[in-house]
Order: structure tokens, then sequence, then C-alpha cells
């Protein structure tokens, strides 16, 4: 295994972060894994590397792949592809979205692993990784991304990387300007390490209707080739993906506050920003969360609450005058899409699971359900 890069992990904090298991305000997650396996099929990498069971996989499934890559296997967002085109090779890829990421957790679960049991019985093959992200939720919201959009733009920033973009997001209603989240990314997006600060409960209430939740953010962390390959191994090491994260983090980036000095101009004398420096005093509260969910139908549940059940509410009460049951014909005469009826199929095919590895799989569909 290679050696730590020690202009890439900052040995200080490395070695220092210790990580408690008590605090939800700051939480670790992969959120990202992208792996080419060569000389496997796609049999093995379903059954032994990934270690879901076949009859739960939709083989040659309809469904975008990725640039020169056709999707040949899928379960929901955990997808295996194999190269097209001039991008052919020997061998496949898998591939894991954020949401393929919560999902593969239930089959961690399942099979009592974690994400390091997997990370190691990946490397025994031949394998590479494009991509991996690590990411940090802070639900404390010990940093606001406005403000260091700010600090941003008077150059209040000490970082090795120097490609640095704003997005900002707003919606003009009749009284006002309505904020709809903004995102701090630096790092250019071709390269092989970027890191991007955003507001996730904006985009959350965006995508799914849920409530907004303004103390949620979001720090990802970006790996490509040779330095996704080099935070595995980092990762295999101390098996610890809070320590990893955050030490990257903390070496690559940090804000300033403008001395009370002012004949100070190097910027490796400014002081901290504050909220930046408390942030990582309390790095070492950062644990791994392990969250598994049904992402697909959290996303419908969500929906069919905010945006479709008191349209459903006000025929069940009219049904109740007129003495007609509209909700029960709604259902009666409704027609599941292809996209439906593979959600449906996905669900079904998990209950020829045992009985405890179906509570595990259906823990985040029964939370909504029940709340």
């Amino acid at each position: 295994m290679v050696e730590k890069d020690e202009r890439f992990f900052s040995e200080p904090s490395y070695t220092n972060r210790r990580v408690t298991r008590q605090n939800e305000e700051l939480t670790a997650l992969i959120d990202w894994c992208q792996i080419t396996v060569k000389e496997v099929d796609a049999f093995t990498i379903i059954e032994d590397i990934l270690r879901i069971p076949l009859n739960l996989m939709e083989l040659h499934c309809s469904g975008k792949g990725i640039a020169g890559h056709e999707l040949i296997a899928g379960f929901d967002n955990i997808r295996i592809l194999k190269p097209t085109g001039n991008a052919q090779y020997e061998g496949f890829q898998i591939l894991m979205s954020g949401s393929g990421c919560r999902n593969y957790e239930n089959f961690l679960a399942m099979n009592q692993e974690t994400w390091f049991d997997f990370l190691e019985r990946v490397c025994t093959y031949n394998v590479n990784f494009p991509r991996i992200d690590l990411a940090i939720d802070d639900r404390k919201t010990y940093l606001k991304i406005p403000e260091l959009i700010r600090l941003k733009n008077e150059g209040l920033i000490s970082s090795q990387l120097r490609e640095m973009s704003e997005n900002s997001s707003d919606e003009l209603t009749e009284d006002e300007v309505k904020p709809k989240g903004k995102s701090l990314y630096i790092g250019s997006k071709n390269s092989d390490f970027r890191i991007i600060f955003y507001e996730k409960g904006y985009e959350q209430s965006e995508k799914f209707g849920k409530e907004l939740d303004t103390d949620w953010n979001r720090y990802e962390l970006r790996f490509r080739q040779e330095k996704a390959v080099r935070v595995v191994q980092e990762l295999l090491k101390d098996r610890d993906v809070a320590r990893i994260a955050l030490s990257v983090l903390n070496e690559k980036i940090r804000f300033l506050q403008k001395p009370e000095n002012s004949k100070t101009t190097r910027k490796r004398l400014y002081p901290t920003y504050p909220p930046w420096e408390e942030f990582m005093k309390d790095v070492g509260k950062v644990r791994l969360t392990m969250n598994p969910q049904k992402k697909t139908l959290d996303k419908i549940w969500n929906w069919l609450t905010v945006s479709v059940s008191p349209s459903l509410k006000l025929m069940s009460e009219i049904g109740k005058l007129d003495k007609q049951d509209y909700i029960g014909l709604l259902v009666k005469n409704g027609r599941m899409n292809t996209t439906q009826q593979r959600i449906y199929d996905d669900y079904k095919k998990s209950f020829r699971l045992g009985k405890e590895e179906r509570r595990l799989f259906d823990s985040e569909c029964t939370k909504y359900l029940t709340e």
C-alpha cells in the first residue's frame, strides 16, 4: 500500500482527530462511490463483491448510464455499467450516487458489514476508483454559506486550490426575493479534487417538497482518479471517514479574519475566522453515519404528503357528502408507469429476504409511514 502523501494529508490534523458517536450535529458519509472492476463477470460483481442477492437486481434494466457506458443491471441507484464505444475495456463499473450509497447501506447492514469491509473486499480484485466523495453533514451550522462566500469575495481565504466560484438561487415572490440556497465551490470541476459547501436543507426542500430546514449544511470533498485511490487507501488504514474528510478539509483550506493591525499584509499571519476555528475544534465530535433508506420511496412519500394529500382530503370529505368512495375509485382506476412498476417490483422482491433483513431494509419507509 502506498504511503501517505504529506502534501495531501495533514499529519497533525490526521493523527489528532478523535470521533465520538454521541454527537448528532455532525455526521460523516461516503456519498459517491464509483469503481472500475476488471477480469470478472457481472454476476461476480453482484453476488460476490456487492453481495446483493441476484434476484433483487434488475438485469438488462432500462435507464441512463454515463458517458461511454451503458446500464446493464441495477437496484435503485446502485448500478452496474458496461463500457461501450471508444471507452471499451474488459470490465465493468459499479456506480453508486449519494442515494445509491444510502441504499447500499441496507445491504451492508443485512450482511453485518461496514463500508470498510466492502472496500477491503473490493481491493482484492483488479480495480480502480474513478471517483469517491466524502461528506460532512452539519446540523448545527457552524458555518454560514453566504458568509463563506463573502469571505471568499474579500480574499479572506487561504487555500492551495486556486479556482473558486459560487452559485446562488433565489425566487421572486410578490413581497420579497426568497432565497433558495447558496453554494461555494473551491477547486476546478475538472480537477482531481474539489470542495463544495452548500445549504443542503434548501436542496432537499426544493427536490422533495420537504419543510425547509435552514440548519442543514453539507461540506463535500470530491476525489477523482489517483486522489480517489489514495483516499480509499487512507480509509482502509484509518477506518474513519470523519477523520479523513476533516483532516483533508483542514489541510486544504482556512477562512480568515482581517487582523486589527492593518499593517499585517501576509495572509498566513491573519487570524482564523472564528466560526471556522470553532468548527475545526469540534471536528472530533463527528461520527460516521449509517442511515440506510429507500430514497425513491422517500421522495414519493414526501411528494404525496406535501402536494397530494390536501387534494385527497378534499375529495374524501366531498365523497362523504356524496356517499361515494372517490379515493378508492382513483386507486382502482390508476395505472403505474414503467418507473413506478419497477419501484414496486424492487420493493416486492425485498420480501424474499428473511424477516430480520426485511426489517432493516424497510426501516426508513416504516418510519415515514408511522410518523
